[in-house]
C-alpha cells in the first residue's frame, strides 16, 4: 500500500530509482513471457498463475501436470529462504545488500541462459523461479514508495487510485507518483512484447537478451554509494 506524502528531492536510495524499477519490471515481463512460451505455459514469477493451472489440472485428475506447475512454486519458495540467509550474511559482512544481491542475480541469470538450451525444462523453470523470487524480495520500493516488480495487479490498482486521488484533490505530487507506477506497468508490458517476439525466433536462446537489462541494472545499483554520498 502506498503512503503518499511530500518527500524532499532525492530522498531515496539509488536502487529505488524509477529507472531501476522499470528495468526490474521489464525483466519480470520478459522472463514470465519466456517461460510461458517455452516452458509449458508455466510462470517463473507469477505464482498465482501457477497455482491456478495446478488446481485446474488437479480437478481434472492430471497429476503429472499438477507436479509440473508445482516445480516453479517450490523453487520460488526456496528463493525466499535463500534470500533470507543471504541477507543475514551480507549484513554480518557489512556488504551493501542491494548491490550484492544484484550481482548474484546477474551471475545466476548468465548461468541459466547458458545452460537452459542444454538441460531439461525442470532446470529452466526452477532456476528462473528462484531468480524471480530473489529479485522480488530484494527490490520493494521506487522513490521511497512500495511497489511490486513482479505482479502488476497491485500496481494497476494503486495507479488507478492515485490518478483518481490526484485529480480530485488537485495534488500534483500524487498524480506524479501515479505516472511513476504507470511507467512501471508499461515497462512490464514492453518486456512481455520483446520476449514474445524473440521467443518465436530464438526459442530458449532468447533468454540471452534478458542479460542486457540485467547488466544495466547492475550498473545503476553499483553507483549507489556515489549518489548517496552526494545527495
Amino acid at each position: 500500500m502506498f503512503h503518499v506524502k511530500r518527500r524532499h528531492k532525492r530522498d531515496y536510495q539509488n536502487f529505488e530509482a524509477l529507472r531501476v524499477a522499470m528495468l526490474l519490471t521489464f525483466l519480470s515481463g520478459f522472463i514470465d513471457s519466456y517461460t510461458f512460451l517455452t516452458q509449458g505455459r508455466r510462470f517463473a514469477g507469477l505464482q498465482t498463475g501457477n497455482l491456478l493451472y495446478m488446481m485446474i489440472h488437479l480437478a481434472d485428475g492430471r497429476i503429472l501436470d499438477v507436479l509440473s506447475y508445482f516445480i516453479p512454486l517450490f523453487f520460488f519458495i526456496l528463493g525466499q529462504v535463500f534470500a533470507y540467509f543471504l541477507r543475514r550474511w551480507t549484513d554480518d559482512k557489512h556488504y551493501r545488500w542491494h548491490r550484492f544481491s544484484t550481482y548474484v542475480l546477474l551471475v545466476l541469470l548468465l548461468f541459466i541462459a547458458i545452460l537452459s538450451p542444454l538441460l531439461s525444462s525442470v532446470f529452466t523453470i526452477g532456476s528462473l523461479a528462484f531468480f524471480a523470487s530473489i529479485k522480488l524480495v530484494t527490490f520493494k520500493r521506487v522513490r521511497g514508495y512500495q511497489y511490486t516488480n513482479l505482479m502488476m495487479t497491485g500496481n494497476i490498482r494503486v495507479a488507478s487510485y492515485l490518478f483518481t486521488k490526484g485529480w480530485v484533490e488537485k495534488n500534483q505530487l500524487i498524480f506524479k507518483q501515479a505516472l511513476y507506477i504507470t511507467a512501471i506497468i508499461a515497462s512490464f508490458m514492453m518486456g512481455v512484447m520483446v520476449s514474445t517476439i524473440l521467443s518465436h525466433y530464438f526459442v530458449e536462446f532468447s533468454l540471452y537478451a534478458a542479460l542486457f537489462p540485467m547488466i544495466f541494472l547492475a550498473y545503476f545499483v553499483s553507483i549507489e554509494s556515489e549518489q548517496t554520498k552526494n545527495p
